[in-house]
């Protein structure tokens, strides 16, 4: 939301993006390292978005607990 402080747009966007991470499970790759091995990874979270979600989760956690904001 307009306005909000970083700390909480940071939160939003790693949960956001753990949800994301968590709906590339049922996804059947179709391009990519992952190809070959397409129905056997159907069920299995994307390693890149679950990596993202990882580094949000990351900096939300320290800007929660740094407390401080940009000026």
């Amino acid at each position: 939301r307009t306005g909000a402080p970083v700390s909480e747009a940071y939160a939003s966007a790693a949960a956001e993006a753990r949800t994301a991470a968590e709906n590339t499970a049922g996804l059947r790759p179709r391009l990519g390292r992952a190809r070959p091995l397409a129905d056997r990874s159907v069920g299995t979270p994307d390693p890149g978005a679950t990596s993202l979600a990882a580094v949000l989760t990351a900096v939300a956690t320290l800007r929660a607990t740094t407390g401080s904001e940009p000026v």
